[in-house]
Protein backbone atom coordinates (compact mmCIF):
# COMPACT_ATOMS: atom_id res chain seq x y z
CA UNK A 1 0.00 0.00 0.00
CA UNK A 2 0.92 3.50 -0.68
CA UNK A 3 1.66 5.95 2.24
CA UNK A 4 1.19 9.57 2.81
CA UNK A 5 3.05 11.52 4.88
CA UNK A 6 0.94 13.87 7.17
CA UNK A 7 3.78 16.65 7.58
CA UNK A 8 4.58 17.22 3.94
CA UNK A 9 1.00 17.84 3.34
CA UNK A 10 0.34 20.10 6.39
CA UNK A 11 3.22 22.33 4.75
CA UNK A 12 1.06 22.41 1.51
CA UNK A 13 -1.63 23.58 3.64
CA UNK A 14 0.20 25.90 5.44
CA UNK A 15 1.28 27.91 2.16
CA UNK A 16 -1.95 27.93 0.83
CA UNK A 17 -3.49 29.62 3.80
CA UNK A 18 -1.31 31.85 4.07
CA UNK A 19 -0.41 32.66 0.39
CA UNK A 20 -2.01 36.04 -0.52
CA UNK A 21 -2.59 35.07 -4.08
CA UNK A 22 -5.31 31.66 -3.34
CA UNK A 23 -8.55 32.31 -3.06
CA UNK A 24 -10.05 30.32 0.00
CA UNK A 25 -13.30 28.88 0.47
CA UNK A 26 -14.59 26.56 2.98
CA UNK A 27 -17.49 24.11 2.77
CA UNK A 28 -18.83 23.12 5.66
CA UNK A 29 -21.49 19.82 6.19
CA UNK A 30 -23.48 18.66 9.36
CA UNK A 31 -20.16 17.70 11.44
CA UNK A 32 -19.44 21.12 11.88
CA UNK A 33 -22.91 21.97 13.99
CA UNK A 34 -22.25 18.84 15.29
CA UNK A 35 -18.93 19.41 16.80
CA UNK A 36 -19.38 22.83 18.18
CA UNK A 37 -17.16 22.28 21.26
CA UNK A 38 -19.76 22.98 23.20
CA UNK A 39 -21.54 20.82 25.70
CA UNK A 40 -25.10 20.15 24.92
CA UNK A 41 -25.11 22.90 22.32
CA UNK A 42 -24.77 21.31 18.87
CA UNK A 43 -27.31 19.82 16.23
CA UNK A 44 -27.42 15.94 16.40
CA UNK A 45 -26.66 13.69 14.50
CA UNK A 46 -28.85 12.30 11.78
CA UNK A 47 -28.79 8.78 13.93
CA UNK A 48 -30.10 11.22 16.87
CA UNK A 49 -31.84 13.82 15.20
CA UNK A 50 -34.20 10.53 13.54
CA UNK A 51 -34.68 9.19 17.27
CA UNK A 52 -36.09 12.76 18.69
CA UNK A 53 -38.49 13.24 15.86
CA UNK A 54 -40.09 9.97 15.55
CA UNK A 55 -40.57 10.19 19.50
CA UNK A 56 -42.40 13.58 18.59
CA UNK A 57 -44.26 12.54 15.54
CA UNK A 58 -45.40 9.33 17.76
CA UNK A 59 -46.22 11.21 20.70
CA UNK A 60 -48.26 13.49 17.97
CA UNK A 61 -51.20 10.88 17.53
CA UNK A 62 -51.87 7.44 17.46
CA UNK A 63 -52.82 7.52 13.77
CA UNK A 64 -49.36 9.13 13.09
CA UNK A 65 -47.33 6.87 15.71
CA UNK A 66 -48.91 3.54 13.36
CA UNK A 67 -48.18 5.16 10.59
CA UNK A 68 -44.07 5.92 11.15
CA UNK A 69 -44.00 2.25 12.70
CA UNK A 70 -45.33 1.41 9.27
CA UNK A 71 -43.06 3.33 7.44
CA UNK A 72 -40.04 1.82 9.46
CA UNK A 73 -40.72 -1.58 8.76
CA UNK A 74 -41.15 -0.97 5.22
CA UNK A 75 -37.78 0.77 4.97
CA UNK A 76 -36.27 -1.98 6.75
CA UNK A 77 -37.82 -4.60 4.58
CA UNK A 78 -36.14 -2.70 1.74
CA UNK A 79 -32.72 -3.09 3.28
CA UNK A 80 -32.36 1.01 3.40
CA UNK A 81 -31.64 2.95 6.66
CA UNK A 82 -34.30 4.19 8.23
CA UNK A 83 -33.12 7.92 9.14
CA UNK A 84 -35.26 11.41 8.87
CA UNK A 85 -34.17 11.10 4.81
CA UNK A 86 -35.44 8.26 4.23
CA UNK A 87 -38.95 8.95 6.41
CA UNK A 88 -39.58 12.60 4.47
CA UNK A 89 -39.20 10.66 1.15
CA UNK A 90 -41.54 8.06 2.17
CA UNK A 91 -44.14 10.74 2.72
CA UNK A 92 -43.59 13.13 0.22
CA UNK A 93 -43.26 10.12 -2.11
CA UNK A 94 -46.60 8.85 -0.85
CA UNK A 95 -48.13 11.99 -0.75
CA UNK A 96 -47.86 12.46 -4.38
CA UNK A 97 -49.03 9.10 -5.68
CA UNK A 98 -51.95 8.91 -3.25
CA UNK A 99 -54.62 10.17 -4.78
CA UNK A 100 -58.23 10.41 -3.54
CA UNK A 101 -57.10 6.74 -1.33
CA UNK A 102 -55.15 5.93 1.85
CA UNK A 103 -51.86 4.65 2.82
CA UNK A 104 -50.57 3.56 6.01
CA UNK A 105 -54.05 4.43 7.34
CA UNK A 106 -53.32 8.31 6.27
CA UNK A 107 -54.90 10.39 3.11
CA UNK A 108 -53.15 12.67 0.89
CA UNK A 109 -54.25 15.88 3.97
CA UNK A 110 -52.70 13.29 6.52
CA UNK A 111 -49.58 13.15 5.33
CA UNK A 112 -49.18 17.11 4.80
CA UNK A 113 -49.90 17.25 8.23
CA UNK A 114 -47.22 14.43 8.94
CA UNK A 115 -45.03 15.71 6.81
CA UNK A 116 -45.36 19.32 8.61
CA UNK A 117 -44.69 17.40 11.64
CA UNK A 118 -41.66 16.04 10.82
CA UNK A 119 -40.01 19.43 9.43
CA UNK A 120 -41.32 21.52 12.42
CA UNK A 121 -39.47 19.14 14.25
CA UNK A 122 -35.96 19.78 12.51
CA UNK A 123 -36.54 23.63 12.54
CA UNK A 124 -36.52 22.57 16.05
CA UNK A 125 -33.32 20.51 17.03
CA UNK A 126 -31.47 23.15 14.48
CA UNK A 127 -31.94 26.01 16.09
CA UNK A 128 -29.90 26.00 18.85
CA UNK A 129 -28.34 29.72 18.78
CA UNK A 130 -30.89 30.60 21.82
CA UNK A 131 -29.05 28.14 24.15
CA UNK A 132 -25.42 28.87 21.87
CA UNK A 133 -26.01 32.99 23.32
CA UNK A 134 -26.81 31.63 26.86
CA UNK A 135 -23.37 29.98 26.52
CA UNK A 136 -19.46 31.46 26.85
CA UNK A 137 -19.05 31.51 23.13
CA UNK A 138 -15.46 32.01 23.26
CA UNK A 139 -14.46 28.72 23.19
CA UNK A 140 -16.27 26.81 20.52
CA UNK A 141 -15.20 25.89 17.40
CA UNK A 142 -16.88 28.44 14.99
CA UNK A 143 -15.15 31.34 17.22
CA UNK A 144 -12.42 29.79 16.38
CA UNK A 145 -12.75 29.64 12.79
CA UNK A 146 -13.55 33.77 12.78
CA UNK A 147 -10.62 34.41 14.62
CA UNK A 148 -8.94 32.99 11.81
CA UNK A 149 -11.29 34.79 9.24
CA UNK A 150 -10.10 38.61 11.51
CA UNK A 151 -6.50 37.60 11.40
CA UNK A 152 -5.72 36.17 8.16
CA UNK A 153 -6.64 39.58 6.12
CA UNK A 154 -6.63 38.29 2.40
CA UNK A 155 -7.04 39.95 -0.88
CA UNK A 156 -9.44 37.41 -1.79
CA UNK A 157 -11.37 37.22 1.35
CA UNK A 158 -12.60 33.66 2.20
CA UNK A 159 -16.32 32.18 1.31
CA UNK A 160 -17.83 30.08 3.29
CA UNK A 161 -20.24 28.00 1.88
CA UNK A 162 -22.84 25.11 4.53
CA UNK A 163 -25.32 22.91 3.89
CA UNK A 164 -26.66 23.68 7.37
CA UNK A 165 -29.99 25.81 8.40
CA UNK A 166 -28.64 26.85 12.00
CA UNK A 167 -27.07 30.31 12.92
CA UNK A 168 -23.44 29.63 14.10
CA UNK A 169 -21.46 30.73 11.24
CA UNK A 170 -23.18 34.03 11.60
CA UNK A 171 -22.80 34.69 15.09
CA UNK A 172 -19.51 33.68 15.38
CA UNK A 173 -18.82 36.30 12.82
CA UNK A 174 -20.68 39.08 13.84
CA UNK A 175 -19.62 37.96 17.74
CA UNK A 176 -16.16 39.32 16.27
CA UNK A 177 -17.51 42.29 14.35
CA UNK A 178 -16.81 40.63 11.07
CA UNK A 179 -18.42 42.25 8.21
CA UNK A 180 -20.16 39.49 5.66
CA UNK A 181 -22.61 39.32 2.88
CA UNK A 182 -24.83 36.23 2.28
CA UNK A 183 -26.47 37.37 -0.29
CA UNK A 184 -29.42 39.40 1.46
CA UNK A 185 -30.36 43.24 1.40
CA UNK A 186 -32.08 45.24 3.48
CA UNK A 187 -32.99 45.59 7.09
CA UNK A 188 -36.56 45.52 8.18
CA UNK A 189 -36.85 42.42 5.49
CA UNK A 190 -33.69 41.63 4.05
CA UNK A 191 -34.30 40.14 0.62
CA UNK A 192 -32.18 37.51 -1.80
CA UNK A 193 -30.66 39.10 -4.46
CA UNK A 194 -29.67 37.13 -7.42
CA UNK A 195 -27.54 39.12 -9.23
CA UNK A 196 -25.65 40.53 -5.99
CA UNK A 197 -24.86 36.78 -5.65
CA UNK A 198 -23.21 36.40 -9.45
CA UNK A 199 -21.62 40.00 -9.04
CA UNK A 200 -19.61 39.31 -5.49
CA UNK A 201 -16.93 41.62 -6.97
CA UNK A 202 -19.67 44.50 -5.80
CA UNK A 203 -18.47 43.40 -1.95
CA UNK A 204 -14.52 42.76 -2.78
CA UNK A 205 -13.64 43.20 0.90
CA UNK A 206 -16.29 41.32 2.69
CA UNK A 207 -16.77 37.67 3.63
CA UNK A 208 -18.80 35.93 1.74
CA UNK A 209 -21.58 33.56 3.86
CA UNK A 210 -23.31 31.04 1.42
CA UNK A 211 -26.32 29.04 2.87
CA UNK A 212 -26.68 26.23 0.24
CA UNK A 213 -29.57 24.30 1.65
CA UNK A 214 -31.37 27.76 2.89
CA UNK A 215 -31.48 29.01 6.37
CA UNK A 216 -33.72 29.17 9.68
CA UNK A 217 -35.74 32.09 9.08
CA UNK A 218 -36.15 32.40 5.56
CA UNK A 219 -39.36 32.21 3.20
CA UNK A 220 -41.56 33.70 0.94
CA UNK A 221 -43.12 36.91 0.24
CA UNK A 222 -44.85 36.85 -2.91
CA UNK A 223 -42.39 36.13 -5.32
CA UNK A 224 -39.47 37.60 -3.07
CA UNK A 225 -37.19 35.24 -0.61
CA UNK A 226 -37.01 37.18 2.43
CA UNK A 227 -35.68 36.55 5.39
CA UNK A 228 -37.00 36.45 9.46
CA UNK A 229 -35.68 36.44 12.77
CA UNK A 230 -38.29 33.66 13.55
CA UNK A 231 -38.30 29.90 11.74
CA UNK A 232 -41.09 27.51 11.54
CA UNK A 233 -41.82 24.16 9.12
CA UNK A 234 -42.51 26.51 6.14
CA UNK A 235 -39.20 28.12 6.49
CA UNK A 236 -37.64 27.55 2.95
CA UNK A 237 -34.92 25.04 3.41
CA UNK A 238 -34.05 22.40 1.02
CA UNK A 239 -35.26 19.77 3.54
CA UNK A 240 -33.38 16.16 3.60
CA UNK A 241 -35.20 13.68 1.71
CA UNK A 242 -35.55 12.77 -2.50
CA UNK A 243 -36.94 16.14 -3.54
CA UNK A 244 -33.51 17.85 -2.51
CA UNK A 245 -32.37 17.52 -5.64
CA UNK A 246 -35.16 18.98 -7.85
CA UNK A 247 -35.44 21.75 -4.80
CA UNK A 248 -31.64 22.66 -5.95
CA UNK A 249 -32.66 24.22 -9.11
CA UNK A 250 -34.90 26.77 -7.65
CA UNK A 251 -34.13 30.23 -6.51
CA UNK A 252 -32.29 31.11 -4.26
CA UNK A 253 -30.12 27.67 -4.35
CA UNK A 254 -29.50 27.88 -7.59
CA UNK A 255 -27.87 31.02 -7.74
CA UNK A 256 -25.92 29.56 -4.73
CA UNK A 257 -24.59 26.50 -6.22
CA UNK A 258 -23.57 28.32 -9.25
CA UNK A 259 -21.32 30.76 -7.01
CA UNK A 260 -19.63 27.37 -5.43
CA UNK A 261 -18.96 26.73 -9.12
CA UNK A 262 -17.58 30.24 -9.90
CA UNK A 263 -15.67 30.02 -7.05
CA UNK A 264 -14.06 26.73 -8.13
CA UNK A 265 -13.70 28.09 -11.72
CA UNK A 266 -11.24 31.34 -10.44
CA UNK A 267 -7.70 30.71 -11.20
CA UNK A 268 -5.48 29.78 -7.94
CA UNK A 269 -8.96 28.45 -5.97
CA UNK A 270 -8.84 26.10 -3.15
CA UNK A 271 -12.07 24.75 -1.41
CA UNK A 272 -11.79 22.93 2.16
CA UNK A 273 -14.48 20.75 3.31
CA UNK A 274 -14.83 19.40 6.50
CA UNK A 275 -18.10 18.00 8.19
CA UNK A 276 -19.41 17.00 4.89
CA UNK A 277 -20.14 13.96 3.86
CA UNK A 278 -20.71 13.69 0.37
CA UNK A 279 -24.07 12.92 0.38
CA UNK A 280 -25.49 15.71 -1.97
CA UNK A 281 -25.49 14.23 -5.37
CA UNK A 282 -26.08 17.51 -6.81
CA UNK A 283 -23.36 19.31 -5.26
CA UNK A 284 -20.78 16.43 -5.83
CA UNK A 285 -21.93 16.45 -9.81
CA UNK A 286 -21.12 20.25 -9.50
CA UNK A 287 -18.09 19.78 -8.06
CA UNK A 288 -16.87 17.85 -10.27
CA UNK A 289 -17.70 19.37 -13.34
CA UNK A 290 -16.54 22.64 -11.83
CA UNK A 291 -13.10 20.96 -10.82
CA UNK A 292 -12.56 19.54 -14.95
CA UNK A 293 -13.29 23.45 -16.00
CA UNK A 294 -11.21 24.89 -13.38
CA UNK A 295 -7.81 25.36 -14.38
CA UNK A 296 -5.56 25.14 -11.57
CA UNK A 297 -8.24 24.88 -8.85
CA UNK A 298 -8.78 22.16 -6.55
CA UNK A 299 -10.26 20.77 -3.26
CA UNK A 300 -8.78 19.47 0.03
CA UNK A 301 -11.62 17.32 2.19
CA UNK A 302 -11.32 16.78 5.70
CA UNK A 303 -13.49 13.45 5.50
CA UNK A 304 -14.15 12.13 9.02
CA UNK A 305 -14.49 8.40 7.68
CA UNK A 306 -14.29 6.44 10.93
CA UNK A 307 -17.50 4.40 11.84
CA UNK A 308 -18.83 1.60 13.94
CA UNK A 309 -20.67 -1.50 12.61
CA UNK A 310 -23.53 -3.35 14.49
CA UNK A 311 -21.17 -5.20 16.41
CA UNK A 312 -18.87 -2.44 17.37
CA UNK A 313 -15.91 -2.57 14.91
CA UNK A 314 -14.47 0.36 13.72
CA UNK A 315 -13.83 0.90 10.14
CA UNK A 316 -13.10 3.45 7.73
CA UNK A 317 -14.63 3.99 4.95
CA UNK A 318 -11.89 4.96 2.53
CA UNK A 319 -10.50 1.40 2.62
CA UNK A 320 -13.84 0.51 0.56
CA UNK A 321 -12.75 0.56 -3.09
CA UNK A 322 -16.55 0.95 -4.01
CA UNK A 323 -16.74 4.41 -1.58
CA UNK A 324 -18.45 7.05 -3.29
CA UNK A 325 -15.98 9.98 -1.98
CA UNK A 326 -12.83 7.58 -3.10
CA UNK A 327 -14.50 6.76 -6.27
CA UNK A 328 -14.43 10.62 -6.66
CA UNK A 329 -11.09 11.16 -5.51
CA UNK A 330 -9.51 8.75 -8.27
CA UNK A 331 -11.94 8.55 -11.35
CA UNK A 332 -13.67 11.63 -11.88
CA UNK A 333 -11.40 14.96 -10.95
CA UNK A 334 -8.58 14.28 -12.49
CA UNK A 335 -6.45 14.14 -9.06
CA UNK A 336 -7.49 17.61 -8.58
CA UNK A 337 -9.45 16.16 -5.17
CA UNK A 338 -7.20 15.63 -2.19
CA UNK A 339 -9.44 13.08 0.54
CA UNK A 340 -7.68 13.28 4.00
CA UNK A 341 -9.49 10.95 6.07
CA UNK A 342 -8.44 9.69 9.67
CA UNK A 343 -6.07 6.82 8.91
CA UNK A 344 -5.92 7.04 5.18
CA UNK A 345 -5.78 9.57 2.33
CA UNK A 346 -6.27 9.94 -1.34
CA UNK A 347 -3.51 12.83 -2.88
CA UNK A 348 -3.24 12.94 -6.65
CA UNK A 349 -5.52 10.10 -7.56
CA UNK A 350 -3.51 7.84 -4.95
CA UNK A 351 -5.10 5.90 -2.30
CA UNK A 352 -2.47 5.38 0.90
CA UNK A 353 -2.00 5.20 4.54
CA UNK A 354 -0.73 7.95 6.76
CA UNK A 355 2.57 7.83 8.03
CA UNK A 356 5.41 9.58 9.22
CA UNK A 357 8.26 8.82 7.44
CA UNK A 358 10.65 10.08 10.48
CA UNK A 359 10.14 10.72 13.91
CA UNK A 360 9.32 14.28 13.79
CA UNK A 361 11.64 17.39 15.87
CA UNK A 362 11.14 19.41 18.44
CA UNK A 363 12.20 22.05 16.34
CA UNK A 364 9.57 21.88 13.81
CA UNK A 365 7.82 25.47 13.04
CA UNK A 366 4.26 22.92 12.80
CA UNK A 367 3.93 20.74 15.25
CA UNK A 368 2.73 17.50 14.70
CA UNK A 369 0.24 16.82 17.40
CA UNK A 370 -1.80 19.84 16.19
CA UNK A 371 -2.58 17.54 13.36
CA UNK A 372 -2.01 14.26 13.86
CA UNK A 373 -2.18 11.23 16.77
CA UNK A 374 1.01 9.48 16.40
CA UNK A 375 0.48 5.59 17.28
CA UNK A 376 2.08 4.42 20.39
CA UNK A 377 5.33 2.64 19.63
CA UNK A 378 5.41 -1.25 19.80
CA UNK A 379 7.41 -4.38 21.28
CA UNK A 380 9.39 -5.52 18.12
CA UNK A 381 12.75 -7.06 17.66
CA UNK A 382 12.30 -6.27 13.40
CA UNK A 383 14.22 -3.53 11.79
CA UNK A 384 13.09 -0.16 11.91
CA UNK A 385 13.42 3.42 13.89
CA UNK A 386 13.03 2.85 17.87
CA UNK A 387 12.34 4.12 20.98
CA UNK A 388 14.39 2.10 23.72
CA UNK A 389 13.37 -1.48 22.83
CA UNK A 390 10.30 -0.48 20.88
CA UNK A 391 9.68 0.19 17.09
CA UNK A 392 8.33 3.36 16.03
CA UNK A 393 5.71 2.70 13.04
CA UNK A 394 4.79 6.64 12.05
CA UNK A 395 0.92 5.82 11.91
CA UNK A 396 -1.66 7.26 13.59
CA UNK A 397 -4.84 9.79 13.12
CA UNK A 398 -5.14 12.75 11.32
CA UNK A 399 -7.09 14.83 13.47
CA UNK A 400 -8.34 17.63 11.07
CA UNK A 401 -11.71 16.33 9.75
CA UNK A 402 -12.74 16.92 13.45
CA UNK A 403 -13.76 20.37 13.10
CA UNK A 404 -12.99 21.25 16.41
CA UNK A 405 -9.52 20.13 15.62
CA UNK A 406 -9.49 22.24 11.95
CA UNK A 407 -10.20 25.16 14.13
CA UNK A 408 -7.81 24.95 16.71
CA UNK A 409 -5.40 24.51 14.04
CA UNK A 410 -6.11 27.49 11.79
CA UNK A 411 -5.94 29.32 15.26
CA UNK A 412 -2.27 27.77 15.65
CA UNK A 413 -0.97 29.09 12.65
CA UNK A 414 -2.64 32.36 12.89
CA UNK A 415 -1.23 33.24 15.82
CA UNK A 416 2.56 31.97 14.79
CA UNK A 417 2.11 33.57 10.89
CA UNK A 418 2.54 37.61 12.69
CA UNK A 419 1.27 40.77 11.50
CA UNK A 420 -1.66 39.99 9.25
CA UNK A 421 -1.52 40.61 5.54
CA UNK A 422 -2.71 43.92 4.19
CA UNK A 423 -5.53 43.91 1.94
Amino acid sequence: MSTHDPREHIRGIHQILISDKKRIGFLFGAGSSLATGLKNVSVPAIERMTTSIVEAVKAHSREFSDAIQEIQNETELMRVSFNVETLLSSIEAKRAAIGAGKLNGLDSEAFATLAAVVKTNVVKLVSIHETLLANDRKEWAHARLANWVQKARRRFPAEIFTTNYDYLFEIALENSGIPYFDGFSGSYEPFFCPEAVEDVDAYPHLVKVWKMHGSLGWTYRGNAVIRKPSASADSILIYPSHLKYNASKKQPYVGLIDRLCAFLQQDDAVLFTCGYSFGDDHINERLVTSLRRGANSHVIAMYYDETKTNDNKVVFALTDEANKVRHLATHETGGKMSIYGVRHAIIGGKFGEWRLRDEPKTTEAIRVSQYFDEDAATPSTEAGERKGDERWEGTGRFLLPDFRKLTDFLNELSSSEGPAIAI
